[in-house]
């Protein structure tokens, strides 16, 4: 019997979209915040139906260019 696992690949894919909460812990702030401030388009996101994702490359460059 062989045993399956991920490819790095595929986790590194999964790691670089954050849900809000994960956003929220990156940022250091509160999940609302990171909500409010994205719908207002201070943060860059994509809503999708009632979630927001966010590209955790986009936001890295974000962070670099908002310092």
């Amino acid at each position: 019997m062989t045993t399956r696992t991920a490819t790095p690949l595929a986790t590194t894919a999964q790691d670089d979209v954050l849900d809000i909460l994960e956003l929220a812990s990156l940022l250091h702030i509160h999940p609302v915040t990171a909500r409010l401030q994205a719908a207002a388009g201070a943060i860059p996101g994509r809503q999708i139906g009632n979630r927001w994702r966010f590209s955790r490359k986009r936001i890295m460059q974000w962070l670099e260019t908002s310092a």
